[in-house]
């Protein structure tokens, strides 16, 4: 009787477990688009394909990153986009980072030596609220491009009203005639 408890307790025990099993969702950048270009500044917007392989939806809690522009760490921070990954299923999150144009003014050099290009680098990561005991997952993700910084500069508003973004248009203008 004994043992045949056991054996029951032990078949239950594996059930729940296994039941109770979460898998990581896995997080890969598509997409970088340049928005809301204003006086202060720009957003680099991030565009996340997310897979769920759980039987579960897996809410979004925040999402953490770090932007280097040409090697230079300019940015950290979080935001919290508003999304859940469905069942099984799959999503694109979108994940905004707000730059100023004191940002650019960092990596000035780097994109006088580039000719108005700057290549960037993204690392950071999502956060999932996975429920019960699991609490938090958290997937890295990773992404890499070049900011088209002249693009930039073709907002006449934006050049009168910043003094950053007027001082890097100067320089990029003065680096150009001197080729």
């Amino acid at each position: 009787m004994r043992s045949m408890m056991l054996v029951l307790f032990a078949l239950v025990l594996s059930t729940g477990c296994a039941q109770m099993a979460m898998e990581k969702p896995t997080a890969k950048i598509a997409k970088m688009s340049v928005q809301d270009i204003n006086s202060s500044g720009f957003t680099m917007n991030f565009g996340v394909d997310v897979h769920n392989p759980n039987s579960k939806a897996l809410p979004v809690k925040a999402a953490d990153y770090q932007l280097m522009l040409s090697g230079t760490k300019v940015l950290e921070g979080k935001a919290k986009p508003e999304s859940a990954i469905p069942a099984g299923g799959a999503a694109q999150i979108q994940v905004p980072v707000t730059l100023s144009y004191e940002n650019l003014l960092a990596a000035k050099s780097a994109i006088l030596k580039s000719g108005g290009n700057l290549s960037y680098a993204l690392d950071g990561g999502l956060s999932f609220d996975a429920g019960g005991m699991f609490g938090g997952l958290r997937v890295p993700m990773k992404y890499s491009g070049e900011l088209p910084v002249m693009d930039l500069l073709k907002n006449p508003m934006a050049l009168l009203k910043n003094p950053a973004l007027l001082n890097l248009a100067k320089a990029l203008m003065s680096g150009f005639s001197n080729e």
